[in-house]
C-alpha cells in the first residue's frame, strides 16, 4: 500500500513537472521587458558577407511579430542603419555581378520595409568604398553620416544594438 501510494504521489509530481516545463519552453517571456512601455531599436550594421547579412536580416525581421514586442498592441519600431563595408550589400551595380545572395538581399529589405522596418545608408561610407547614390536600393534613405543618425535615434529613445 505504501509502495503505490508513494508511485502515485512520484507520478503526479513528475506530471506536474512536465505540465510546468512545458509550459516554460512555449512561454517566451523575457524578465528584461516587464514595465517596458514601448520597443524602439536602431541596428547599427555593418555586416559584410552576404550570408551572415542575410542570417541577421531574417532574425531582425521576425522581431516585428514577436509578442514579446509588441506592446499595447504596438508593433516594435526598428530601423536599421547600414555603416561601413555593409553598404557594398545594397548597391545594384554590385547585383549583377553577384551570383544571387545579394538580390536575395534586397528582397529581403523590400520585404521588411513593406512590414514597416526602415533603413538608412551612411553615404560617408559609400563614397569611400565608391558606391554611388544612384545605385543605392530605392527602400533605402541616404544619410550623410550614418554615426550622426544613431545619435539621434539614441537620444530619442531608441535602443542601440550593434550588429557587427
Amino acid at each position: 500500500m505504501k509502495k503505490s501510494m508513494f508511485l502515485i504521489v512520484v507520478i503526479s509530481f513528475l506530471g506536474l513537472m512536465q505540465q510546468e516545463m512545458a509550459h516554460a519552453q512555449t512561454e517566451s517571456s523575457y524578465e528584461a521587458m516587464e514595465g517596458v512601455t514601448s520597443a524602439k531599436t536602431v541596428f547599427d550594421f555593418r555586416i559584410s558577407d552576404s550570408d551572415k547579412a542575410m542570417a541577421h536580416l531574417n532574425l531582425i525581421h521576425k522581431m516585428i511579430e514577436d509578442p514579446s514586442l509588441v506592446i499595447e498592441g504596438e508593433q516594435p519600431e526598428i530601423i536599421i542603419v547600414l555603416i561601413g563595408p555593409s553598404v557594398n550589400l545594397v548597391s545594384t551595380d554590385n547585383m549583377k555581378s553577384d551570383s544571387g545572395s545579394q538580390n536575395d538581399i534586397a528582397e529581403k529589405i523590400s520585404a521588411m520595409d513593406s512590414d514597416g522596418i526602415r533603413f538608412e545608408i551612411c553615404m560617408a561610407a559609400a563614397h569611400a568604398l565608391d558606391v554611388s547614390a544612384d545605385s543605392i536600393l530605392p527602400e533605402i534613405v541616404q544619410v550623410e553620416n550614418g554615426w550622426i543618425s544613431l545619435i539621434g535615434y539614441q537620444q530619442n529613445g531608441y535602443s542601440m544594438i550593434a550588429d557587427f
